[in-house]
């Protein structure tokens, strides 16, 4: 059986006068999270540790669905979602292509 954890983290563009959000969900496979910090099923505030972080609400789920269930319902606006696969073969985690938004559905655009 395999193991999948989808990882929703929610940061704050710093680089930017509006401070847009910046959404990333990263699928783990076969492989757990390095931290256990997000909370499992629904998002929340990302804790804050010694550094000012500009990550702000993170969450882990058991499903695609669930995840962007989630974002919907935090970020009704956004648009756009950046993807990562992180497998039990990878040292790092690989961009994927990312979902975009097409009226109430997400569906993948071209590969970065």
């Amino acid at each position: 059986m395999a193991y999948e954890t989808y990882r929703v983290e929610i940061t704050r563009d710093e680089t930017s006068a509006s401070g847009a959000a910046s959404i990333e969900i990263t699928v783990y496979l076969d492989r757990v999270p390095e931290t256990d910090a997000p909370t499992r099923g629904r998002l929340t505030r990302a804790s804050r540790g010694v550094w000012n972080s500009r990550l702000q609400f993170t969450g882990d789920f058991g499903t695609l669905s669930e995840a962007l269930a989630a974002i919907s319902a935090a970020y009704p606006d956004a648009d756009r979602i950046r993807c990562y696969e992180y497998t039990v073969d990878d040292e790092y985690a690989r961009e994927v292509a990312p979902l975009l938004r097409s009226g109430d559905k997400w569906r993948p655009a071209e590969k970065p």
